[in-house]
């Protein structure tokens, strides 16, 4: 298939985790632009890596460098496409680094990391039949070959894609293995964790088991703090959806401030213009309407109504730029 989408946010994620936690909050629940360890990328940043792996990747070809070498750089490439919102490069590299990887001798770790990218990139792009398919032949490819430690990417990636169709079933069973695989490793990175983690927990507020998934976003809100700083957008988004929770859940006075809180953050991280944070102010004008706060949602709902006409008008994001819904969870 071929994606015909391409647009850019100012400030990015850079690697394939980060990634994740990006369509986990959006898709869940644009870029923020936090690395493992927290930095921030700006869209200069990663151009300056784009080009760096452009040129490496002209140096990229057989036989003057072995298969597995050039697939991983093009894969890589791919990953960064991906997060510049270059989704046409990105599908054409990440098809090249899958042909480059099934050269023998073949690196089945590699070939499903490549495959398992493109998978997010059509959960990305909203191409979910796509991400489905990739998603389970790289997880078919990690059992084939006893890749036990790359199993709960693989989960954690089929988690948040059945979240996404509301299939809170699937996306349950998927997430706990995900979860439960990640804080057992030491080496997990804490974008795995906190991520799986809001999936896990957004899967049970999709099944209304509200006190349940209050426990496990409480443990989500207070590790993105810890991880990335009380005033970043994973930290936002986390506080929002405990409030929603909260709120669901029948205790609205628990929910106030942590919602109230949760929006502050992403305003001043997302702004108005970006569709996700609409549908988030969207869920807390439906809130401040339940509190009999009706100036307030009013407020609110004209602000949205408003900035949703504009971007209406703006083909980068008439053309399907929320393909990765804010209101899978709602």
């Amino acid at each position: 298939m071929r994606i015909s989408h391409n647009h850019s946010c100012s400030i990015r994620l850079v690697t394939a985790s980060t990634i994740l936690l990006q369509i986990v909050c959006l898709g869940v629940l644009g870029g923020m632009g936090l690395c493992a360890k927290a930095q921030i990328l700006t869209k200069e940043d990663l151009q300056k890596q784009i080009e760096i792996y452009e040129a490496a990747s002209l140096q990229a070809k057989t036989p003057d460098m072995p298969a597995i070498q050039a697939g991983q750089i093009w894969s890589h490439l791919g990953t960064l496409y991906q997060d510049a919102g270059m989704y046409v490069q990105s599908e054409r590299a990440f098809e090249h680094a899958m042909r480059l990887l099934t050269v023998a001798p073949v690196s089945n770790s590699d070939l499903a990391t490549a495959i398992d990218n493109l998978g997010t990139l059509y959960m990305e792009t909203g191409h979910v039949e796509e991400a489905e398919h990739a998603e389970l032949k790289a997880l078919k490819i990690r059992e084939e070959s006893k890749l036990e430690s790359e199993l709960p990417r693989s989960w954690y990636h089929l988690a948040t894609l059945y979240l996404r169709e509301h299939r809170s079933a699937k996306a349950k069973e998927y997430a706990e293995r995900a979860v439960n695989a990640f804080f057992a490793d030491r080496n997990a990175v804490p974008e795995d964790k906190t991520g799986s983690l809001l999936v896990l927990a957004s899967s049970l507020c999709q099944s209304g088991k509200y006190p349940e998934a209050i426990a496990k976003l409480q443990s989500a809100f207070q590790m993105a703090k810890e991880t990335y700083g009380a005033d970043t957008f994973p930290t936002g988004f986390s506080a929002f959806i405990l409030g929603y929770a909260y709120w669901k859940s029948g205790d609205p006075a628990s929910a106030a401030e942590l919602m109230q809180h949760g929006t502050e953050i992403m305003g001043k991280e997302l702004g108005w213009r970006h569709p996700a944070y609409l549908t988030v102010m969207t869920q807390y004008a439906r809130f401040l309407r339940d509190e009999h706060r009706l100036d307030m949602a009013r407020a609110i709902e004209q602000q949205v109504k408003n900035m949703r006409a504009q971007l209406n008008a703006n083909p980068a994001y008439s053309n399907g730029l929320d393909t990765t819904d804010v209101a899978a969870l709602f």
